[in-house]
């Protein structure tokens, strides 16, 4: 079966497939193309996009010293558990000298 050049193959990345779907339906429908690409244009320049973005970055900047504060005080807890003995290890360590005296 011969594929016309306009429906996608299986192997192409979804990138390519999206592309050339959209190429086709604006051979067949230029005009609806074209007054959905101006309806999406205009939809994107009415939206606040700069500053939803910027409100993204400067809420992760306030959280970010908080937030490293925590993970150090957390690794120093890590730290300061491994360093200290268990109770079961440190009762073995303790058995096993008594046990070579006998």
């Amino acid at each position: 079966m011969n594929t016309p050049d306009n429906t996608p193959s299986q192997g192409q990345p979804l990138r390519d497939q999206i592309v050339q779907r959209v190429e086709a339906y604006t051979k067949e429908e230029p005009v609806k193309a074209a007054s959905a690409a101006f309806g999406l244009g205009l939809l994107l320049a009415l939206l606040p996009i700069g500053g939803l973005v910027a409100g993204v970055c400067r809420l992760l900047f306030l959280l970010a010293r908080p937030l490293l504060m925590i993970l150090g005080v957390v690794k120093v807890f890590e730290h300061w558990d491994t360093s200290r003995p268990r109770g079961e290890a440190a009762d073995s360590e303790e058995a096993a000298p008594e046990d070579e005296q006998e």
